[in-house]
């Protein structure tokens, strides 16, 4: 039997692959490369061109809830990019290539499936199964010194404003459960880490741990600088955020600030915002986090579009909202402006018009 090369160097290439989406902003293929179990069938293409030159099949096996963010009309266009892009990391093997992606759902039935290797070693968790993160907020773990828990997390609630779940250490975690199982959870999870920078930060090993675990996930981690320690150690390149230790609001809108550039992902900030959006649990909260959405949001699809109807028809902060449907009628305005498209509202109800005022469908 022949050895070759790629199928060893395959995850690795997954690896450097993902930093690049990182960068592009592409949450979806970022999300399947972290939850992938990698299964490569080697030979199995051949032509006897230049002595030989070998075809590798590569199985991406994902577990269901990140399977079914894929539209089906997309998944092959996905498969072919995933190829090519491997194909552009392994150029210097000449006779052997990648000949196909495939991605399939993680079936402990098929043999190939059990065979198959976590990206990194890391097991499969579903965020949305976790009770440390509130569904469709990003995920932000917190590291702080204990000292300094009750800022870290009065930071984290005015982060919550923003759509942002935040983890802080023993007041995240649930009572009876374990501890050190549940901070592993959170850093496996995080989407993007604040280090935040009090006095004698870098001299916790916790700390000092919990960064370590970031940079070797390439999980953005975002310095907030809120006494006169500065960044250390491989964060201490980047420009630190300052913050008031006394005024958790002024220091949210500073993170908030860098987030959608460390993070790269603007959909995923969008996102966010609209789930703060229909959560307001007040009249002032709906105020201010509409503010922040229609500052931010240019563009709705039609599925961000009944998230906000929904939401709005649901919850009664939003449509006794004086503030949205006064005589400035500024959540219609905003629908208007980020779909094109023409509305009514009345009461609890948002319709969109048609070519006739009586022509209405009540979403």
């Amino acid at each position: 039997m022949n050895t070759f090369a790629l199928p060893p160097k395959t995850q690795a290439f997954l690896r450097r692959l993902r930093a690049e989406y990182v960068a592009e902003g592409n949450a979806l293929l970022v999300e399947i490369i972290d939850f992938s179990r990698v299964f490569v069938v080697p030979e199995t293409d051949y032509d006897n061109w230049n002595g030989g030159t070998y075809g590798h099949d590569v199985r991406i096996f994902l577990p269901e809830h990140v399977l079914g963010k894929i539209r089906a009309r997309e998944q092959q266009a996905l498969c072919d990019k995933l190829r090519e892009d491997l194909n552009a990391c392994s150029q210097a093997y000449q006779n052997e290539f990648y000949r196909a992606v495939m991605i399939e759902v993680d079936d402990e039935a098929d043999p190939e499936a059990r065979q198959a290797v976590p990206l990194g070693g890391r097991p499969n968790i579903d965020p949305n199964s976790l009770s440390i993160w509130q569904t469709g907020q990003i995920r932000l773990f917190i590291s702080h010194r204990d000292i300094h828990k009750v800022e870290a997390k009065a930071l984290g609630e005015a982060l919550a404003n923003y759509g942002i779940s935040s983890f802080v250490a023993h007041d995240t975690i649930q009572p009876m459960t374990t501890w050190r199982s549940e901070i592993l959870k959170g850093l496996e999870t995080m989407e993007v880490m604040v280090a935040f920078l009090t006095e004698g930060f870098h001299d916790s090993i916790w700390t000092n741990q919990e960064v370590g675990y970031a940079l070797g996930r390439n999980v953005p981690v975002i310095s907030l600088k809120m006494a006169t320690e500065d960044p250390k150690g491989f964060i201490g390149d980047v420009q630190a955020v300052k913050g008031r230790l006394s005024d958790p609001d002024y220091t949210a809108a500073e993170v908030y600030k860098v987030l959608a550039e460390r993070l790269g992902n603007r959909e995923r900030l969008q996102g966010a915002l609209l789930t703060a959006f229909v959560a307001a649990p007040d009249f002032t909260e709906a105020k201010n986090r509409f503010d922040r959405m229609a500052g931010v949001v240019d563009r709705l699809s039609d599925d961000e579009l009944r998230q906000i109807i929904e939401g709005f028809r649901g919850n009664d902060q939003l449509h006794n909202a004086v503030y949205l449907t006064s005589k400035y009628e500024r959540l219609r305005h905003f629908l208007e402006r980020a779909t094109g498209k023409k509305f009514r509202i009345e009461g609890r109800k948002i319709s969109q018009l048609f070519e006739t005022e009586d022509d209405l469908i009540p979403f």
